[in-house]
C-alpha cells in the first residue's frame, strides 16, 4: 500500500528534536516548524472528501487521476482562513525580515474569508494563487501559507483514501492521493526501492528509482546527485527542467526516520540547490 501519513504530528515534532539535538545549527528552523506543526495539530478537521468505492479508486488511477481532485476537498472555510492567519503570524514572529509582506498577506486573506475556499482550490491546481499575485503579494510566502493551512485537511483526506492505492496501481510523479508534488525521496532499506513523499498531504508512495519525477525526463546523461559527506543524504538534479528532490538513504542510517520530519531538517539542502540555480521541488 502507499502507506500514506501513517505518523502523527506528536511523533514528527519529538524526531525534528531528537534530529535538532545532534544540529544545533537547526534550532531556529525546528522551533519555526515545531509551532506550524502543533497549530495544524489543533485543527479540528474530517476526512470529508469523495466517498470512492475500490473500483472507482482503481479506476481513477488507472487513467492516471490522484484520488482526490482539488474540487472534491471539502475544506471549512472559517477553519482554514484561521489557520492561514495564525501560520503567517507565527511565520512574521520567527522571519523579521518577512513581517511586512506577511501582514499584507494577512490583511488580503481577512478580506477575503468568504471565498478562502475558491482561493484553497486555485492553489490546488496551480500551486500558486494567482489572484495574490497579481494584488502584488509574495507568491512564495502565500503558497508556503497555503500548503501549511491545508496540510491538516489533506493529511485526513489520505488517511482515508491511502488503503484504497496499492503501490504497483502507480508509478507516477505526483500524489496518488491529493495530486501534489514530492518534496523529498527515501532510498528504501534492503532493495533500494524509491518512494516520494507528498509536499503537501504526507503521503508516501514507490516511484522508478532513475528518473525525474518532475519531468519525466529518465536520461541518465541529464540526471545527478551531488551526495553529503557521510553518503546519508543526495541532491537530485535534472538538467532538462532544473528541478531537485532531495534524497535520504535509509541504508545508511540506523533506526528509523520520519520523512515529514525530514524535510524539515534538510532545509540547509533546499539553499543549497537554489543557490546552485535549480528550482523548487
Amino acid at each position: 500500500m502507499c502507506g500514506a501519513v501513517v505518523v502523527d504530528y506528536a511523533q514528527i515534532v519529538q524526531e525534528l528534536h531528537r534530529q535538532a539535538d545532534k544540529r544545533p545549527g537547526l534550532a531556529d528552523t525546528v522551533e519555526l516548524h515545531r509551532e506550524l506543526l502543533e497549530v495544524q495539530a489543533r485543527a479540528q478537521v474530517s476526512p470529508r472528501g469523495p466517498a470512492l468505492s475500490g473500483d472507482e479508486a482503481s479506476a481513477r488511477l488507472e487513467q492516471g487521476h490522484p484520488l482526490l481532485s482539488p474540487e472534491s476537498l471539502v475544506v471549512d472555510g472559517q477553519t482554514l482562513a484561521g489557520l492561514c492567519d495564525q501560520i503567517g503570524f507565527i511565520v512574521g514572529e520567527r522571519r523579521p525580515e518577512l513581517a511586512d509582506s506577511l501582514a499584507k498577506i494577512r490583511a488580503w486573506l481577512g478580506e477575503r474569508r468568504q471565498q478562502i475556499d475558491v482561493l484553497a482550490v486555485e492553489y490546488l491546481r496551480e500551486g500558486r494563487v494567482r489572484e495574490g499575485e497579481e494584488a502584488g503579494l509574495d507568491g512564495n510566502l502565500l503558497a508556503f501559507i497555503f500548503n501549511n493551512a491545508l496540510r491538516p485537511f489533506l493529511r485526513a483526506q489520505a488517511e482515508a483514501l491511502a488503503p484504497l492505492v496499492g503501490d504497483s496501481t502507480w508509478y507516477r510523479g505526483r500524489c496518488p492521493i491529493c495530486g501534489g508534488e514530492p518534496d523529498l525521496a527515501a532510498l528504501e532499506r534492503g532493495n533500494g526501492r524509491r518512494r516520494l513523499l507528498c509536499s503537501r498531504c504526507d503521503s508516501e508512495w514507490a516511484f522508478q528509482r532513475i528518473g525525474c519525477p518532475f519531468c519525466g525526463n529518465d536520461d541518465p546523461r541529464r540526471l545527478a546527485y551531488y551526495p553529503s559527506d557521510d553518503q546519508i543524504y543526495r541532491l537530485s538534479v535534472c538538467e532538462q527542467c532544473h528541478r531537485y528532490l532531495k534524497t535520504i538513504d535509509l541504508r545508511q542510517v540506523a533506526g528509523e526516520r520520519l520523512l515529514p520530519a525530514e524535510r524539515i531538517l534538510t532545509a540547509a539542502m533546499d539553499l543549497a540547490a537554489l543557490d546552485a540555480g535549480y528550482g523548487e521541488g
